[in-house]
């Protein structure tokens, strides 16, 4: 069933952080790191035009700045999602 496996690639690949960079740029091993840490899918792709970019889905940001804080609030919001909130759970006795 190849039809079937093209199509779950192409969802989860839909899903995943693309980060498009120069490899000589400094802050790749920091993004890099960084996206590892959180434990999200993710692919890098190296390329030597223009400046850096960042997809998800539909969203893009471009630029040093940009990628920095998109990458900061992702990890405000893994780390929201991972915490303990037994306090935001209600259960019948």
């Amino acid at each position: 069933m190849p039809g079937i496996e093209y199509n779950l690639y192409y969802t989860t690949r839909e899903k995943m952080i693309l980060l498009t960079c120069s490899e000589e740029l400094k802050e790749l091993q920091s993004w890099k790191n960084r996206l590892e840490e959180m434990v999200v899918s993710h692919t890098i792709v190296k390329s030597q035009k223009g400046e850096p970019y960042l997809k998800e889905g539909q969203r893009m940001v471009k630029g040093i700045d940009a990628i920095n804080h998109f990458l900061n609030q992702y990890e405000k919001d893994v780390a929201s999602w991972n915490q303990d909130r037994c306090d935001m759970w209600f259960f019948d006795n």
